[in-house]
């Protein structure tokens, strides 16, 4: 049998998707379609990965990997993390449960996010996590909870550098064109220098409270090794400022945050800046090519329509490897210029979806295909998930990297949308190359371990899909499929229309 490897976790055999040594067609006729499946192997892998890059490049003090829970929170996946040794990025106190029950070491979990409430940041000192402060609303609560704990609260400040030295822009689709810097500075997270300093000094006088160190995260603006740098120039320049200020203060950590990009990178390449000038031009040509009549026009605009073509990413982001060495190298670089010593102090980071993302791919299966031949040559391709079991990605407008996984080695030698099957638009990669298609093959979209199944939602009544753990040839379910009963669990009829 012939292997074609795509990555560590994927490869083709005589023409069809393997996850490990599982095949994608069994693993859909036992599951049924669609499906999200990950890859154990992949997971411990890229966590090793990080742990070792990291550590190599910051031979000072111990390396914390703390994996962002968001990113995939289910109890099987936190449960291999915590075998690696994994901390764990928390936001809410659904994901604190995730951890815990998962045997996350509590000293290892950090406690982030803005509101938390009184009873959030109680459970987390109770446990001995590390809590994130990321507002000044929090330091009362703190302040309460700490006193009533056996535990003393360890708490870090989140602060929020400013990003001068890196003013492309970002790739947030929400800022648009907005410069990376602005962009950062208009998210909710973290503390100005003026705020910490209104917190600062309170934490430090503090009964039962130890302020451990630091934490920073503005997310995935660009994927550029550049930004990294610029980050962590940022960062060791707004620690130093705060120490002293605080007078002469000397963090136990520093948290790097997250943000660093999947190998493939579906980020936000379903984005073409330059599609408002293009489609302006299609718009004035279809409008003066209808002087001449419906049919030349259509016939001008066919050739124009052929034209169009969607492609994921094609240039692959940096290694791990590479974020790593640009990240300790920086920091040790930059802090000693601030006065702040690199020996015994910590290093934290909480990647997500460069951690998750390509330990995991979804299967859906072709159930209609729809071909226009006139006026102008479209096919549409609809299988049975939806854009709504994509959510995160959605947000984010990702262009997922794709096969049919029954035909691997089949020539690309058509062109479709594919579309979900929602009552919206639901188009899940607009214009790509395909090979010949027909009902029930199956599509395989890569890259969709991170954000994706833990921000479905039931769009239509539509019960949500199974999720598997491959190891190795075996496969396991770790998240059943739902049915029309669990999607309508949590209605009620008020007593006066009850029949």
């Amino acid at each position: 049998m012939t292997i074609r490897r795509i990555d560590d976790c994927l490869s083709t055999r005589e023409g069809r998707l393997f996850i490990e040594e599982c095949d994608a067609l069994d693993l859909l006729r036992q599951f049924e379609s669609p499906l999200f499946v990950f890859s154990e192997d992949q997971l411990r892998r890229n966590a090793r990965r990080f742990r070792q890059a990291f550590q190599a490049g910051w031979p000072d003090a111990e390396v914390v990997v703390m994996p962002a829970a968001k990113a995939n929170w289910l109890l099987a996946i936190q449960r291999i993390l915590a075998d690696e040794g994994c901390g764990c990025d928390i936001y809410s106190a659904g994901e604190l449960t995730a951890a815990l029950d998962a045997g996350i070491e509590p000293g290892r979990i950090s406690v982030n996010g803005v509101p938390k409430d009184a009873e959030h940041i109680r459970r987390s000192i109770a446990a001995g996590c590390r809590i994130t402060v990321d507002s000044l609303e929090e330091v009362d609560l703190i302040e309460a909870a700490a006193a009533q704990s056996s535990q003393p609260a360890l708490v870090r400040l989140r602060l929020k550098p400013v990003l001068a030295d890196f003013i492309r822009h970002s790739d947030f689709v929400a800022e648009g064109l907005a410069p990376t810097d602005i962009a950062a500075l208009a998210y909710k997270g973290g503390l100005t220098f003026e705020q910490v300093m209104a917190i600062g000094p309170r934490l430090l006088q503090a009964p039962n409270v130890v302020l451990v160190g630091f934490h920073q995260h503005h997310g995935r603006h660009k994927r550029t090794t550049r930004y990294w740098e610029a980050q962590m120039t940022a960062y060791a320049a707004e620690i130093g400022r705060v120490c002293r200020a605080l007078g002469g203060y000397r963090p136990l950590e520093i948290d790097i945050g997250g943000g660093f990009a999947i190998p493939r990178d579906p980020f936000n390449a379903a984005t073409n800046y330059s599609e408002p000038v293009q489609y302006a031009a299609l718009h004035a040509i279809s409008k003066a090519l209808s002087l001449l009549g419906a049919r030349p026009r259509y016939a001008v605009m066919a050739r124009l329509v052929d034209t169009i073509t969607g492609h994921p990413n094609r240039r692959p982001a940096p290694t791990i490897e590479t974020y790593a060495e640009v990240c300790t190298r920086t920091l040790r670089r930059e802090l000693p210029k601030h006065g702040i010593e690199t020996r015994g102090l910590t290093l934290q980071l909480e990647p997500g979806r460069a951690l998750h993302g390509d330990a995991g791919i979804h299967l859906t299966t072709v159930k209609a295909i729809k071909r226009t031949t006139t006026p102008i040559r479209w096919n549409v391709i609809v299988v049975d998930t939806t854009e709504f079991w994509f959510t995160g990605g959605r947000y984010e407008h990702h262009l997922h990297h794709y096969l049919f996984a029954n035909k691997t080695d089949a020539p690309m030698t058509g062109k479709a949308d594919i579309i979900g099957r929602s009552c919206y638009g639901d188009r899940l990669l607009p214009a790509v190359p395909t090979p010949h298609v027909e009902i029930g093959d199956v599509l395989a979209l890569l890259d969709t371990g991170a954000y994706q199944e833990v921000s479905m939602s039931n769009f239509n009544a539509l019960p949500r899909p199974a999720s598997v753990l491959v190891t190795g040839d075996r496969a396991a379910l770790i998240r059943r499929r739902e049915t029309e009963e669990d999607v309508f669990r949590r209605d009620m009829l008020p007593p006066h229309l009850a029949r």
